[in-house]
């Protein structure tokens, strides 16, 4: 049986970014790091089965967890994709209001944009409100009245950077252990023995970052049911008509009430050129249910023909979708990230709910993880405490 300091369960973005973390800050002693991943490779389910958009947090509420590690993870990101030559498209996002909306009725729109600017205000995120004509500026072939635009988002090759960051991590020593399956999580006094189908590990440290399946092996580790993950799936078309998936070229979203679960179908281009449409959101039971009652592109033309009048199901295509891991509230929104340290000695971290915007906040998140108390006090134990240090 191995022992390692430190157990990850999960090689998707979360997981690979707090390998690298924990590998590369300073500890009183080095440590051993085992990264355990269900599948053959990283980002197989909901880290590379998403849109790529580093988001600037103003969607979400202020003080949550989103909102901050969004704000702080996607600044990180763009630096991270700089520096290792990672593809990333510098695109800017576009919050619009269509002529529709205003026919219709669009003060759920109006109060949409307000909330969002006042959010921008409060967080320094740089936005700017635009007319017909300065949207025609930033993109001459929408068709809306008016909206915000956030010239700071970029998209990023979300399996690129899942990829880097494992090179990262194996190149300052972290291990990674695929095609194991976990069946089993046992307690002594100092550590966790985790069984999967192939091995026995031993660690002094859990972190569970399993995403879509963080849920079960919380479970394992804690012996009950504490969380459960409503599985929601996102599904994309490509724009693929030559002479139409040219006419747009940013991020294009539309404005949204409130209340609103998600952020809405919109034009999603990618650093490769490539044009999507999507995601819709759709609450299914099985964690691994990708195909089933495909939505129809007529839905997806629905939603953006307002913004682009000439779209035809015909210019679509199916592409891919995604599933993520989302929490639900009992009013029927969804929670916030739950970054819990459930065991302090030794420590248990269950990381559940990272959903969106957790592609843009996984590297804030590593950080968050790395000064948790727990893990302070247990691979930095003859350092003084920072006042900040504390457990979420």
């Amino acid at each position: 049986m191995n022992t390692y300091d430190v157990c990850i369960v999960g090689a998707g973005v979360v997981g690979c970014a707090i390998a690298k973390e924990l590998m590369q800050r300073r500890w009183d002693r080095p440590l051993r790091v085992v990264v355990i991943e269900l599948h053959d490779r990283v980002a197989e389910e909901t880290s590379g089965r998403n849109s790529g958009v580093l988001h600037s947090g103003i969607h979400e509420h202020l003080h949550s967890l989103k909102g901050q590690l969004a704000r702080e993870g996607s600044a990180l990101a763009v630096s991270y994709a700089s520096e290792h030559g990672i593809p990333l498209l510098r695109t800017g996002m576009v919050i619009a209001i269509s002529w529709e909306d205003v026919r219709r009725g669009l003060w759920r729109e109006v109060s949409a944009l307000r909330r969002l600017l006042v959010n921008a205000w409060k967080t320094n995120t740089p936005v700017s409100f635009v007319t017909p004509s300065g949207l025609r500026a930033w993109e001459p072939n929408l068709r809306a009245c008016c909206g915000i635009v956030i010239p700071s988002v970029s998209v990023i090759d979300p399996l690129a950077f899942v990829q880097s960051l494992k090179t990262d991590s194996e190149a300052t020593g972290a291990e990674f252990a695929f095609n194991n399956r976990v069946i089993g999580i046992d307690e002594d006094a100092a550590a966790y023995i985790v069984t999967t189908d192939r091995q026995r590990i031993r660690a002094g440290c859990l972190i569970n970052a399993a995403g879509l399946n963080a849920d079960d092996i919380a479970a394992l580790a804690l012996r009950y049911k504490k969380y459960s993950i409503c599985p929601v799936r996102g599904e994309y078309y490509e724009l693929v008509s030559p002479e139409k998936k040219s006419l747009i070229g940013r991020l294009v979203y539309p404005a949204l009430p409130p209340q609103a679960t998600g952020k809405g179908i919109h034009f999603s281009p990618r650093p490769n050129g490539q044009l999507f449409v999507g995601p819709n959101e759709m609450a299914i039971q099985d964690k691994t249910d990708y195909t089933s009652r495909k939505t129809p592109p007529s839905v997806f033309v629905e939603a953006l023909q307002k913004f682009l009048p000439t779209l035809e199901e015909g210019d679509l295509e199916w592409a891919y979708s995604g599933i993520r891991p989302c929490i639900m509230t009992g009013t029927g929104r969804k929670s916030d990230f739950i970054i819990a340290v459930d065991r302090e000695n030794p420590p248990l971290i269950n990381l559940i709910g990272i959903e969106s915007p957790g592609l843009s906040a996984a590297l804030a998140i590593a950080k968050h993880v790395a000064e948790l108390l727990c893990v302070q006090k247990r691979f930095n134990p003859s350092r003084d405490r920072s006042p900040s240090s504390h457990d979420a």
